[in-house]
């Protein structure tokens, strides 16, 4: 692995935040493949699904982050890290959700999951986006075609709050993004619950 990727991920590990991510995607044997490497586009980096259609993707996932100069610093990268695995995790939540709702039956704690998953990541509404705009109504509207979106509230939210003294990142209003984070976290808790008490699966 490259010694400065290495570095990066170190430095994730020592955030919470990261650290909540990690454990859950971790324990849904999702933790995706992580590349660093130049990116084409000037991103700081991406995540991508692993699936069926997702030819030369890890089943995992793919996180690439965009290479820079080791005189920018490490430290830089890990927001940019934590704000992709945020992506994954969302997606875990998003498949967990519905392997629940399939279930016959259900704990009273899957029950518990899956009405706050509802209130707020939510299965078909933009419930983050919503939050966003009831939060902050002049920020929502001044950034709806990206920023305020439902994913990327979720991601920026978690990498803000985890990250406050990053320089590279994209702010909003100071009471918006501690609000989705701790939401987040607490529904990453409570997800993490629920995963923890399934039969373990075959690798």
């Amino acid at each position: 692995m490259d010694k400065y990727l290495t570095r990066v991920l170190q430095l994730a590990s020592e955030n919470p935040e990261y650290q909540a991510l990690s454990n859950y995607l971790m324990s849904r044997r999702a933790f995706p493949e992580i590349q660093y490497k130049p990116n084409p586009s000037n991103t700081f980096g991406s995540f991508r699904e692993g699936g069926l259609f997702s030819d030369g993707v890890n089943p995992r996932g793919l996180v690439r982050l965009n290479a820079q100069p080791e005189s920018t610093g490490a430290k830089y990268m890990t927001p940019t890290l934590t704000h992709e695995l945020t992506h994954a995790a969302e997606e875990q939540l998003i498949r967990q959700y519905y392997e629940l709702k399939n279930k016959p039956t259900k704990t009273d704690l899957e029950k518990q999951f899956m009405d706050n998953f509802q209130k707020i990541v939510g299965s078909s509404e933009p419930q983050i986006r919503t939050q966003i705009q009831q939060l902050s109504p002049e920020f929502s509207n001044q950034n709806s075609n990206y920023r305020t979106s439902s994913t990327e509230g979720l991601a920026f939210g978690v990498q803000n709050s985890a990250y406050p003294e990053n320089i590279f990142i994209n702010k909003a209003p100071s009471h918006v993004d501690p609000t989705i984070a701790t939401q987040l976290m607490l529904l990453l808790e409570q997800a993490q619950r629920v995963q923890d008490q399934q039969p373990p699966k075959g690798r």
